[in-house]
């Protein structure tokens, strides 16, 4: 009894809503319209009146960048750096993309939006960066100098804030505490 109970009121409103779609969708296209009067946006309407999804687009960025000398070799500098800072780097990426279970594919593509950076030449040059916080990054360059090494940290972001001495001087000193084993 439950059963054709639960049927016919499944039915009833499959009709009644397909009865109703042409109602349904001038009343959420008159709330999608107020919204957009709201919030002083143009609507993008496709063919169907509907409103078109765009993808994100990435506000400007300004850039901040320091660069600094260390004690330490370029290679044990870089593997600190990369440790620490959780870098990954593309055979690490490449890997995880080629498995076969569906996680894989997922945490690739997460490690992806992360806008991951790497390139190495060993025992001379290394560079690592990924998004930092929301909607900045960090692009850290280690270059042998001598006997040491020099250290080339660049930070993007949209906000003007995050770009002076006060929010990133911790940071820049951190970098240098890490290349040279201080912090850990």
């Amino acid at each position: 009894m439950f059963r054709k109970k639960v049927l016919i009121v499944s039915i009833v409103s499959v009709f009644t809503t397909a009865c109703s779609m042409g109602e349904l969708t001038s009343v959420n296209k008159k709330i999608s319209d107020f919204g957009f009067s709201i919030t002083g946006k143009q609507s993008a309407q496709g063919e169907s009146g509907m409103p078109k999804l765009a993808p994100k687009i990435d506000a400007a960025q300004d850039s901040m960048s320091s660069d600094l000398s260390v004690s330490i070799d370029v290679d044990t500098a870089a593997a600190r750096l990369r440790r620490y800072y959780k870098f990954m780097t593309s055979d690490e990426l490449n890997s995880i993309k080629n498995r076969e279970s569906t996680s894989a594919r997922l945490t690739a593509a997460a490690i992806e939006e992360q806008r991951p950076e790497w390139a190495a030449s060993p025992g001379s040059y290394y560079k690592m960066g990924r998004n930092w916080g929301g909607g900045d990054h960090i692009t850290l360059e280690v270059e042998k100098n001598g006997i040491g090494s020099r250290v080339y940290i660049q930070f993007f972001s949209s906000n003007p804030q995050h770009l002076t001495e006060a929010y990133l001087g911790n940071l820049f000193a951190q970098v240098k505490g890490v290349a040279e084993g201080k912090v850990r």
